[in-house]
């Protein structure tokens, strides 16, 4: 039933249906009711909705930018009303969520399987992916992204810590080779490196007067990803760079050998990411709170080791 007073309202239906007849079946009012709801929106402001013959009713152009306007309004009520009206639930229904493979398998899903657990009515989808597109695009509530953020409208970021990285060698392959005390003595080294479509990543070294400098490395290995430049490194297979925690007990036990630690920089921050609303679900709230905690855990002066 149609409420008093809501001109909106009936002008979206006479979008929907191109008719003020159809549209005055549809709100149970009177033809002449719907027409006179229209003409106070058009009076209002000053403009003409519809375009009107006898036979048809077309949308003028500042209609079609009114009508877009009022749906999106609606639509930003509707979501911020089922907020509202769930604040004080318990975190339920599905919740998807997108993370950075290896981080997100190995440092960041156990925290969100412990949620479901912790929330029997709270369903988790998670998918693996370092886009940034996927939560406008995809309908992704909440991501974790490593690296620089784009300045995307309609995303809140809440900034975690910085993911370092180590530049390593294994100690099998330190045995038979010097290990680089200066930036110069990497091309002497067989070098692994990642791969971004086709061509090596640049790694950013700090020079001796401090200075950044991004060195293409030369790799005898292009790798595509994290795992499989940890599998060259712990064959012997040369010098290359990852996340420090990915090889933290390595070099704790001595297996590995982090070269140059003072100079390498690039290290990047961690974010976590969801898009802008009015009102916090809860269990998007929850599940926030659980990946900061997690991630903080590891944290050592700010910094994921």
């Amino acid at each position: 039933m149609h409420q008093q007073g809501d001109d909106i309202g009936v002008f979206l239906t006479v979008c929907k249906t191109s008719s003020f007849v159809a549209a005055s079946e549809r709100l149970r009012l009177s033809a002449s009711a719907v027409a006179k709801a229209i003409a106070r929106i058009e009076i209002r402001l000053g403009i003409r909705l519809f375009h009107r013959t006898t036979r048809t009713l077309k949308l003028t152009s500042e209609g079609a930018v009114y009508r877009d306007v009022c749906l999106a309004a609606r639509k930003e009520i509707e979501r911020t009303e089922t907020a509202l009206s769930s604040l004080g639930r318990e975190p339920a229904g599905r919740l998807r969520i997108s993370l950075p493979p290896l981080f997100g398998a190995r440092v960041v899903a156990p925290a969100l399987y412990q949620l479901c657990r912790q929330w029997p009515s709270l369903d988790l989808e998670i998918s693996a992916t370092a886009s940034i597109s996927d939560l406008i695009n995809d309908g992704v509530d909440l991501a974790v992204r490593i690296g620089d953020l784009p300045d995307v409208a309609g995303l809140v970021a809440r900034s975690v810590g910085i993911q370092r990285v180590a530049l390593c060698g294994s100690a099998s392959y330190f045995r038979t080779r010097a290990v680089p005390t200066e930036i110069e003595d990497l091309p002497e080294h067989d070098l692994i490196a990642q791969s971004s479509a086709g061509s090596p990543h640049s790694w950013m070294l700090r020079q001796r007067d401090g200075e950044v400098i991004a060195l293409r490395p030369k790799p005898r290995l292009l790798l595509d990803g994290s795992l499989l430049t940890l599998s060259a490194i712990r064959e012997g297979q040369g010098i290359g760079i990852l996340p420090r925690w990915l090889v933290r007990d390595e070099l704790t036990r001595g297996d590995m050998i982090a070269v140059l630690e003072n100079r390498v920089a690039g290290h990047l921050p961690i974010n976590v990411i969801w898009l802008a609303s009015p009102v916090m679900l809860p269990r998007l709230r929850v599940a926030i709170d659980a990946i900061v905690s997690c991630i903080q855990a590891r944290l050592v002066g700010g910094a994921l080791e």
